[in-house]
C-alpha cells in the first residue's frame, strides 16, 4: 500500500509558486544557460559507486511538421549517420567505443520533442567531459549528406512496417477525434510511407536548421561528478553551437474551440464497441498559484468523479456493459475529462452517460469519498518527502526531465511538503463541486462511437440532435428516479482447507552430506527426491526454491502440445474437492504461489517464501500432486479459445509455417508430436494423466537461503519424502538435421518478409563454455546490425541468440529479422556472410572491455539469488556439486582474443544451417539457395 501511495500525487511533486526566475528547483539541482540559449540542469548524486546519464532534449517532434511527414524521426536517425566532427559516422563512434544503440546510446521522437540519452557504468570508455562532447558532436554536427539519407530510408521503412498495428491506428482515430484542429491529429511520429518516401534530404536539412539550435535545447546530467567541472565541461561541449532564437512553436498548446464535435473511430480491424463523452479544457500555469490549486483539485476530481461513475454504472447495466471515467493532459495547460461507455447500442449508451453527466453535476460528489481521499492524500504527502530522499540519480534524472517537459519544477521536498500541506487545508468539498460545475460547462466538447469494422448499422447522431437531449436534461425539474438496485450478493470468502483432507508425511532423509566453500547441504529423500541447499543469505531473507525434473515438454510419450497444455490447465484448475470459484478464491488469498514451467527440457516447479513459510508451501506442493486434477470446463474454455468443436479444426497459415519450420530443422526424423486437433479430442482424464505423469518425475530441489531449520528439514523429509515418484517419461531431444537447407513459405497478409536462420555445431557442454560461447553473442549482434542495418539499410531491428545447449551438446544460433519481401534473399545472404566473418570479428574484439562489462554486470547478477539458484543447478547438472559457484567468479578473465577466435571458428561454421523465409501470401517464386 505504501508503494502505491508514493505514486497517487505526482502533479504535487513538481508544483510550486513562482515568486522569481527558475522557481523552486531544489538546491542539489544546479541550473544554468549558456549565451547560446542552451538551458541545463546537472545534478551530483554524491555517491562514488554512480556513473552518470545524460539526457539531451530538442523541442522538436512531429507536431513541428510544416506537412505531415516524419521528418522529426527521421532525423532522429540521420544524426547517427555520417558526422562533421568525427569524420565517420556516429554509429562507427560508437562501435569502436565498444557501446551498442539501444543500451549505451539511445533516442526517441515523440510529438513534441526528440530525446537522447547517453548511459555510462563507473570508469566507462568516456569520461564526462568526452561523453558530453560526444553529444554535443551527435546533434549539432550531423554531416545529412544525400547518400546516408537513400540508405536509411529503407531502414525507417522497415521500422513503419515493423511498428504499425491495429492498436496503433485506432490510437490515432482517438486522437484525431479528440484534439480536432491541431497538428496532434495528422502526423504521426514515425510518419507514414508516403511522407517517408517523399522526404528529401533537403527538407531534412531544412527541419534541422530550423530546431536543432541551442536555444531549443535543453541538457540533464544526473549521476556522480563535480558540478563545477560539468559546468565547465557543458560550456566547453555547446558553448560553441551559435546564438540564434528558439523558434516560435505556438501551436504546440492543443487549440480551443466552442461546440460539440462528433466522431466515428472505426478500423476494418478493429473489435472494440463503445461511446465516448468528453470535455476539452484550459488549465493554469502549473508555477502560479491558480494553477497549484488547479492541479491538485484536479487530483481530487478525478479519483471522485471516477467513483461517481462506477456507482452509476450499474442503473444503466442493460445499455452498456462498463461506465468509466478518465482524465487526460494531451499537452500543457489542456485537460480533458473522458466518460466512456462500452456498449454495442451506442444511442442509448450516449442517453445514458449524457444523464450520468447531468446527474453528477446536479448532485456532485461523495462527502465520504471526499473526506476518505483528503486523509489519503495528508499521509501521501508526508510520505513523499521521505521517499524523495531514496531517489536514485537516475530517478533524479528523469523527475528533471518530466518537470521541463511540463513546465514545472523539481522542489526541495520539505518546501514542496510544507507547500502541498497548506493547498489541502484551501480544498473543500464545495469548492471541488464548484469547479466540478465549471468544467462539465466547458464549451468544447467531442462525442465519437468507436464501431468494430465491419458494422456500417451505426449511425453518428446529429449535433443538434446531443445538444438538444443534453440541454432537455439540464431543464428537468428533477431527473428520473433510479429503480432501486437488486442488494448486492454478499461477498464470496476464501474457503478453508477441508480439515480431513490432509498429505502423507511417511518420507524420510535417507542420507545427508554438507559440503564446505561453498557451504552446501544436500539431502536423499527416501522417494528418490533430492535436495541441494546452498547456505546463502538473501537480500530479502527469503528461501528461493528450483524443483527440476526431467524430462519437459520434449518427450516420446505425449509430445510438446499435449504436455504444455494439460501442465497449463492441471495448474489453472486447482483442487479437485472445490469448483473453479471456491479454488480462485483460496488461491488469491495467499500470498506466495507456486510457479510450474515446462520447458523443452525440464519441468521447474519454484517458490520463494519466508522461511517460516516453507514448510507450509511444501505441503501445498504436495496437495498439488494429491488432489489436482484438469477440469471439463477448462477443456471445453480451451477447445473454444482454439476455434474447435466436436468436428471442427483449427489451421492457418501459421500454423502451417511452424509445422514446416519444425520439418525444415529436423527433416525426416521429425514426427508431428500433437497438432491441435489431436489436442482438442483429449478427455480432462487423460489431461490429468498427462500432468500427472510430469509433476510425478524425480525431483531434484535447489534451494539458496540461510541454513534451513529444524521445521523446513522435517516438512523435507516427511512431506516431499512421502510424495509417489516414478520415472514413467523419456526425453525427446529435437536435433536440427545436419546440411544446408532452405525453405520459403507464404504467411503474412502484409507486404512483408521474416527470415529466420537456424545453425549449429557440436560443442561438449560445461558451465564454463557456455560462458565463454554467450560473451559471442553481443558481438555477433552487432556484426549482423552494422552489416545489415547500418551498411545495407535493410532492416531496423533483429534478434540473434547463441547458447551452449546442455541436452544437445551443441552451440545452437538463431536469427531472425523482419523486411521487404525483395531483399530477403540479398539479406539472407548478407546475414550468412557475417556469420562466416565471425572469428575475424572475435579476433579484433576489445577484450579488456568486454571483461570490464562482464564484471560491471556480474555485480548486480550476483545479488539476484536467482542467479545462484541457476547456476547452482548448472554446477550439480554438469559436475554433481557447487564447484562451479567458486570457478565462475573468474570466468570474466578466461576472455581473450585466441579464446573468443578459436570457439568462433568452430562455431560460426555454416555448413550446418537451415532458412525459413516467410513471405507475403502468393509471393512463393522458388527455393531459396542457401550459398
Amino acid at each position: 500500500m505504501f508503494r502505491r501511495l508514493l505514486v497517487a500525487i505526482p502533479l504535487l511533486l513538481l508544483t510550486t509558486p513562482a515568486p522569481a526566475a527558475d522557481p523552486g528547483w531544489d538546491p542539489r539541482i544546479a541550473t544554468g544557460r549558456l549565451d547560446n540559449g542552451l538551458r541545463y540542469f546537472l545534478h551530483d548524486s554524491g555517491k562514488d559507486n554512480d556513473p552518470f546519464n545524460i539526457r539531451l532534449i530538442v523541442h522538436a517532434g512531429s507536431i513541428d511538421e510544416a506537412v505531415p511527414s516524419g521528418v522529426a524521426h527521421i532525423l532522429e536517425h540521420m544524426v547517427f549517420q555520417s558526422n562533421t566532427a568525427r569524420g565517420r559516422s556516429m554509429h562507427a563512434e560508437i562501435e569502436a567505443l565498444g557501446w551498442r544503440t539501444g543500451v549505451q546510446v539511445n533516442a526517441v521522437t515523440r510529438e513534441t520533442e526528440t530525446q537522447f540519452m547517453l548511459r555510462t557504468r563507473p570508469d566507462d570508455a568516456l569520461d564526462l567531459a568526452a561523453s558530453l562532447k560526444f553529444t554535443a558532436d551527435l546533434v549539432l554536427q550531423p554531416s545529412l549528406r544525400a547518400d546516408d539519407w537513400e540508405k536509411e530510408r529503407f531502414v525507417i521503412l522497415e521500422e513503419l512496417r515493423q511498428t504499425e498495428s491495429l492498436p496503433d491506428r485506432v490510437s490515432r482515430l482517438k486522437k484525431a477525434a479528440l484534439r480536432p484542429g491541431s497538428r496532434y491529429v495528422d502526423r504521426p511520429t514515425i510518419g507514414t510511407a508516403a511522407g517517408i518516401s517523399k522526404t528529401s534530404i533537403a527538407d531534412i536539412r531544412s527541419f534541422y536548421q530550423t530546431f536543432y539550435r541551442a536555444s531549443n535545447m535543453t541538457l540533464i546530467v544526473s549521476g556522480r561528478f563535480d558540478t563545477e567541472t560539468a559546468r565547465r565541461a557543458v560550456e566547453q561541449a555547446f558553448g560553441a553551437a551559435p546564438a540564434r532564437e528558439a523558434p516560435l512553436r505556438d501551436y504546440r498548446v492543443l487549440p480551443l474551440k466552442k461546440g460539440l464535435n462528433v466522431a466515428l473511430v472505426q478500423d476494418p480491424n478493429g473489435s472494440s464497441s463503445q461511446v465516448t463523452y468528453a470535455f476539452r479544457v484550459a488549465m493554469p500555469d502549473r508555477l502560479t498559484e491558480a494553477g497549484q490549486l488547479a492541479y491538485l483539485q484536479q487530483y481530487f476530481l478525478t479519483r471522485l468523479i471516477r467513483d461517481a461513475v462506477e456507482a452509476e454504472a450499474p442503473h444503466h447495466k442493460d445499455v452498456a456493459e462498463a461506465l468509466t471515467f478518465v482524465t487526460q493532459e494531451p499537452t500543457e495547460e489542456r485537460l480533458i475529462l473522458a466518460f466512456n461507455a462500452r456498449t454495442e447500442t451506442h444511442g442509448v449508451a450516449t442517453s445514458a452517460i449524457l444523464e450520468t453527466v447531468e446527474r453528477l453535476r446536479r448532485e456532485g460528489l461523495s462527502r465520504t469519498g471526499f473526506e476518505a481521499l483528503l486523509s489519503r492524500a495528508r499521509q501521501v504527502n508526508e510520505n513523499n518527502r521521505e521517499a524523495a530522499e531514496s531517489r536514485s540519480y537516475a530517478d533524479w534524472e528523469d523527475r528533471i526531465a518530466s518537470a521541463v517537459l511540463t513546465g514545472s519544477v523539481v522542489d526541495n521536498p520539505a518546501t514542496r511538503t510544507q507547500r502541498t500541506a497548506a493547498l489541502f487545508d484551501r480544498i473543500t468539498l464545495e469548492s471541488l463541486n464548484a469547479r466540478l460545475r465549471e468544467l462539465l460547462s466547458a464549451e468544447d466538447q467531442v462525442l465519437f462511437y468507436q464501431v468494430p469494422g465491419g458494422r456500417n448499422d451505426v449511425a453518428l447522431p446529429a449535433v443538434e440532435a446531443v445538444t438538444a437531449e443534453r440541454d432537455r436534461l439540464a431543464a428537468m425539474d428533477t431527473l428520473p428516479a433510479h429503480a432501486p438496485l437488486a442488494e448486492a450478493p454478499p461477498a464470496e470468502i476464501a474457503p478453508t482447507w477441508p480439515a480431513d483432507l490432509t498429505v502423507e508425511t511417511s518420507g524420510r532423509i535417507v542420507s545427508e552430506t554438507r559440503a564446505t566453500d561453498p557451504d552446501v547441504i544436500e539431502w536423499q529423500l527416501s522417494n528418490g527426491d533430492t535436495v541441494v541447499w546452498l547456505v546463502r543469505d538473501t537480500p530479502d531473507g527469503k528461501v528461493y526454491l528450483s524443483g527440476q525434473s526431467l524430462p519437459g515438454f520434449r518427450n516420446s510419450e505425449f509430445g510438446s502440445i499435449a504436455s504444455q497444455a494439460a501442465l497449463q490447465l492441471f495448474t489453472q484448475s486447482g483442487f479437485r474437492f472445490w469448483n473453479q470459484t471456491q479454488y480462485d478464491l483460496w488461491a488469491d488469498a495467499q500470498t506466495q504461489r507456486w510457479s510450474f514451467a515446462l520447458k523443452d527440457g525440464h519441468l521447474d516447479a519454484g517458490i520463494a517464501a519466508a522461511a517460516a513459510d516453507l514448510p507450509a508451501q511444501l505441503r501445498t506442493y504436495a496437495a498439488t500432486l494429491a488432489y489436482g486434477a484438469v477440469r471439463p470446463e477448462a477443456v471445453e474454455a480451451m477447445r473454444e479459445q482454439m476455434g474447435h468443436d466436436d468436428n471442427g479444426s483449427a489451421d492457418d497459415s501459421e500454423d502451417k509455417a511452424s509445422a514446416i519450420r519444425e520439418q525444415l530443422l529436423y527433416g525426416s526424423a521429425y514426427e508431428d508430436s500433437g497438432n491441435l486437433d489431436t489436442l482438442a479430442a483429449l478427455a480432462p482424464t487423460e489431461m490429468t494423466r498427462i500432468a500427472d505423469a510430469h509433476l510425478g518425475q524425480p525431483v531434484t530441489w535447489y534451494a539458496v537461503g540461510a541454513a534451513p531449520d529444524k521445521a523446513i528439514r522435517t516438512a523435507f523429509a516427511s512431506v516431499i519424502g512421502a510424495v509417489p515418484r516414478k520415472a514413467v517419461l523419456t526425453p525427446d531431444i529435437a536435433l536440427q538435421q545436419p546440411g544446408r537447407h532452405a525453405v520459403k513459405t507464404q504467411v503474412f497478409a502484409e507486404n512483408r518478409a521474416r527470415v529466420e536462420i537456424s545453425f549449429y555445431a557440436p560443442l561438449d557442454w560445461t558451465p564454463e563454455a557456455s560462458f565463454i560461447v554467450s560473451s559471442l553473442t553481443p558481438l555477433a549482434q552487432q556484426g549482423l546490425k552494422k552489416e545489415l542495418r547500418n551498411v545495407l539499410g535493410g532492416i531496423y531491428s533483429l534478434e540473434f541468440e547463441l547458447a551452449l545447449e546442455p541436452d544437445q551438446d551443441r552451440a545452437i544460433g538463431t536469427l531472425g529479422f523482419y523486411c521487404d519481401p525483395d531483399r530477403a534473399d540479398e539479406l539472407t545472404q548478407a546475414a550468412l556472410a557475417v556469420l562466416d566473418r565471425m572469428p575475424e570479428i572475435a579476433r579484433a574484439a576489445d577484450t579488456d572491455k568486454m571483461r570490464a562489462d562482464i564484471a560491471f554486470a556480474e555485480g548486480s547478477r550476483l545479488t539476484d539469488p536467482n542467479t545462484w539458484l541457476r547456476r547452482l543447478a548448472l554446477s550439480y547438472r554438469r559436475y554433481g556439486d557447487a564447484g562451479y559457484l567458486k570457478r565462475m567468479q573468474g570466468l570474466g578473465e578466461k576472455i581473450t582474443p585466441q579464446r573468443l577466435e578459436a570457439h568462433a571458428k568452430h562455431i560460426f561454421r555454416t555448413e550446418n544451417v537451415a532458412v525459413l523465409t516467410k513471405l507475403p501470401l502468393a509471393t512463393i517464386t522458388g527455393k531459396t539457395e542457401v550459398e
